[in-house]
């Protein structure tokens, strides 16, 4: 199904990330579709090679068969009913999870995959349990996944959509493509260059007044926002975030607006991203400098932004 470049911002808009640069003429192609519940488009510069569209839809189905919380019949819904001891996993399932439980450890707890059911207690998510904020008590070594304790459930819903990117960006290069732009539900994944020869020229979104806030250049790079415009609610005065911190038990409480976070990987991205939310600016730009993260916060300041960025993000502003 061919897209405008016109539907390609407009369906960015509003989720953290914008296609800037200009669209160009000739072969470029635009393939868009629905998966994980959200959307999904694709610019190829360089025109079709393929069956491009059942491909891709084939890889995406693949990854909602394994990792939907909401299919019964998903390996995570299956792991999550399942008693204490060592589950097996297919491939997709186990290098999420041993991701996830990587970036946990990395961030101290604020990003855990165990949270589901306390996102789950405010109206976010399917996803019940016993236990919550028990990460420790999980563990993956490539071929099965397992829970120290029944009760325990996996929610992967903060990094399965990054992985998502990656393995159509990867499905791509395959079919010989060096140049593209994925969009999955306003992650982006960006290789080679755009229409115009260039780098791909990007837009992170105002979260509280729309329009583009920060511009940068992206080449073999994968951009992940995570914010409470979205997915959100307001009860009394108080904003509920979808993004619960797992120390509280309860949705981050800071001035955040959002978070933006470049890697290579749209996984480590998506993770990472859902990890600073919660760690803040303070803690969370401490880790970003110690690793050479680039990330953006925009931090609420009255009625409009405060942003402050690591020096890796900086020079990918000074790219643009």
């Amino acid at each position: 199904m061919g897209i405008t470049r016109r539907q390609v911002v407009a369906g960015l808009a509003g989720l953290g990330l914008l296609a800037a640069g200009p669209a160009g003429a000739g072969e470029t192609m635009r393939l868009s579709g629905r998966a994980f519940g959200t959307t999904w488009s694709v610019m190829l510069p360089g025109g079709m090679a393929g069956d491009e569209p059942t491909g891709i839809a084939a890889v995406l189905e693949r990854i909602d068969r394994s990792m939907s919380p909401f299919r019964v019949d998903s390996e995570l819904s299956i792991f999550n009913k399942a008693a204490a001891g060592r589950h097996a996993a297919g491939a997709d399932f186990a290098t999420v999870t041993a991701a996830a439980l990587r970036i946990a450890a990395w961030s101290g707890g604020a990003f855990d995959p165990s949270v589901g059911p306390l996102v789950s207690r405010y109206g976010f998510g399917p996803i019940g349990g016993e236990r919550a904020g028990d990460f420790h008590q999980l563990s993956c070594d490539g071929r099965s996944i397992g829970k120290e304790i029944s009760g325990l459930s996996l929610d992967l819903c903060g990094i399965a959509k990054g992985y998502a990117l990656d393995a159509v960006g990867q499905w791509l290069a395959g079919l010989g493509h060096r140049d593209f732009l994925i969009d999955i539900g306003g992650e982006l994944l960006a290789a080679g260059t755009g229409p115009d020869g260039g780098p791909w020229r990007l837009g992170i979104e105002d979260p509280l007044h729309g329009g583009v806030h920060t511009r940068i250049t992206a080449s073999g790079l994968a951009l992940a926002t995570s914010g409470d415009r979205v997915n959100g609610y307001e009860i009394a005065g108080r904003r509920y975030s979808h993004i619960i911190d797992p120390a509280t038990g309860e949705p981050v409480r800071n001035r955040l607006a959002s978070v933006t976070v470049a890697r290579g990987s749209a996984m480590e991205a998506d993770g990472l991203a859902t990890a600073m939310m919660v760690l803040g600016p303070e803690r969370g730009l401490a880790l970003a400098e110690a690793d050479a993260v680039p990330v953006l916060f925009l931090i609420r300041d009255g009625t409009g932004l405060a942003a402050r960025r690591s020096s890796a993000f900086a020079a990918l502003e000074r790219g643009a």
